[in-house]
């Protein structure tokens, strides 16, 4: 039997559509090479939390496009006409005078938009009409779509959104959505908003960072493993971190029965919409969701927040203590943070529900003391001294943080050692100390009377007492998890 529906080749008749893009600078590479292209008539959303950066990415773009030529509009919702343009202003402070003056003389501001059921007819007056004030418009950004407080119910106002974006869309003007997120961290609005738009861009929140998420893109691939962005602190425009995979961190202890233990960590952001996992192998996963609940606790250390993906683990196959708390969250915090912990740092103790760090049993502070190995009286003069002068554990490398009764015990047991070498080391070798000018018997510059020892690393003789106190200067009384950290890294302390 013949068919006798008209000839007709389907789908195979319709011609690809090619999407015109649109330019941008390579200041806005990062955004670029990561959503595929820009769409001439794309209509964007970017979501987050409030202060994440949402309106920094919005006038990234803006000041981005009008420095090439093209006409922008700015909507807003929230902040005011002269708000945007000293944000404008800031984030371009880095221009050339006449980029900026080209850039802010193509974005005009618009914030008489009071009820969102006005935009179709706004859009269709005063920039798609031949007379309207914004005439030439090619790029729009609504700042925010929730910003009159709407709710999810009002389907009514929604609508006119979609009618608004449909429009723009048919006349070839790119938009930008800016939208809320609910507690739960979903985008605000009814789940029609999502579907409408052509990309959905995701913006969460790690200290000064910016992990970045596109689950849904129709002009390229989908990105639902983080895209890290920094602000910069100069123009609070945003960037691509540099170091944007995660690190590797290691943080050292000492058990008596074992000696130096490692224990390393390493922290990353789940992809979009999963939730973070513990892979601990030999590790309680309680003791580690309550140091991360601790480290939490940390002004701007969301690191419990965002569901970070943990691995940890004891090398050599050594159980897991306690008193390896400290160094355990000096780990995480140094992988979260992208920071090295140097070689010599030892952390010690137990980290409670408070953030403090418990007092350390006296075997173990004694068993560190010994395995500091001072030389013995008789052993090479140069060798002594190096340990007299603040050297012989590596001063310049080894530090060790314990909490404070702690770390008193472990100065009163290294400044007797010191106190026992010297004294041996002065009354076997007093002579041959003071021919060589190495030892005399003087004033101390902290008023002091007796032998006193050249020291080379302060360039001075010293008495007994100073160089004791030298030679423990290694020693961190930390009576904190913040305390360890910021002794650690002294650049992160809140001003």
């Amino acid at each position: 039997m013949e068919d006798s529906r008209p000839d007709s080749s389907g789908l195979l008749g319709i011609a690809d559509s090619d999407f015109d893009e649109i330019a941008l600078s390579d200041d806005l590479a990062w955004l670029r090479d990561r959503i595929g292209k820009f769409v001439k008539g794309g209509i964007y959303l970017i979501a987050g939390q409030p202060g994440i950066g949402k309106s920094t990415l919005g006038i990234q773009l803006t000041v981005d496009l009008a420095r090439s030529g093209s006409r922008t509009l700015y909507i807003l919702t929230e902040q005011s006409k002269e708000e945007l343009a000293q944000r404008a202003r800031h984030i371009t402070s880095k221009w050339a005078p006449g980029d900026v003056t080209a850039a802010l003389q193509r974005i005009d501001a618009e914030d008489g938009i009071n009820d969102l059921e006005t935009l179709p007819g706004f859009l269709s007056h005063q920039v798609l009409s031949q007379s309207g004030k914004y005439h030439g418009t090619a790029f729009i950004v609504l700042d925010s779509v929730q910003g009159h407080g709407i709710s999810t119910a009002a389907t009514k106002k929604y609508r006119q959104v979609y009618e608004f974006c449909r429009q723009c869309k048919k006349a070839g003007i790119t938009v930008l959505l800016v939208a809320h997120v609910t507690k739960r961290g979903d985008i605000a609005g009814p789940k029609d908003l999502e579907h409408l738009v052509d990309c959905v861009l995701v913006m969460r929140k790690a200290m000064a960072y910016r992990p970045l998420f596109v689950p849904k893109n129709r002009f390229g691939p989908a990105i639902l493993k983080a895209v890290p962005l920094e602000i910069d602190r100069g123009t609070t425009a945003l960037a691509l971190e540099p170091h944007s995979k995660s690190a590797n961190a290691v943080a050292r202890s000492f058990l008596p029965e074992t000696g130096s233990i490692e224990v390393q960590a390493a922290v990353s952001l789940p992809a979009y919409n999963s939730r973070g996992k513990i892979t601990a192998p030999g590790l309680p996963r309680r003791e580690i969701e309550q140091l991360a609940n601790c480290i939490s606790q940390i002004q701007d250390m969301n690191i419990n927040d965002l569901e970070f993906t943990i691995h940890c683990r004891l090398p050599g196959e050594r159980k897991y203590r306690g008193l390896l708390g400290l160094p355990l969250a000096m780990a995480l915090i140094a992988s979260y943070l992208q920071k090295d912990i140097p070689d010599g740092h030892f952390y010690f103790g137990e980290v409670d529900l408070f953030r403090k760090v418990r007092e350390l049993p006296d075997w173990l502070v004694k068993g560190f003391s010994q395995a500091l190995n001072p030389p013995s009286a008789d052993a090479d003069t140069d060798k002594v001294l190096q340990f007299l002068n603040c050297c012989s554990h590596d001063s310049s490398e080894i530090r060790a943080f314990l909490p404070p009764p702690s770390a008193k015990l472990l100065g009163d047991l290294y400044g007797a050692q010191i106190k026992n070498v010297r004294e041996a080391f002065l009354r076997g070798r007093k002579s041959e100390l003071c021919a060589s000018g190495v030892a005399s018997k003087g004033t101390c510059g902290c008023g002091t009377s007796g032998w006193l020892v050249r020291c080379a690393t302060h360039h001075r003789e010293e008495c007994e007492a100073c160089q004791v106190r030298g030679g423990t200067d290694f020693i961190f009384a930390c009576a904190s998890l913040d305390d360890a950290m910021y002794q650690t890294w002294p650049e992160l302390r809140p001003s």
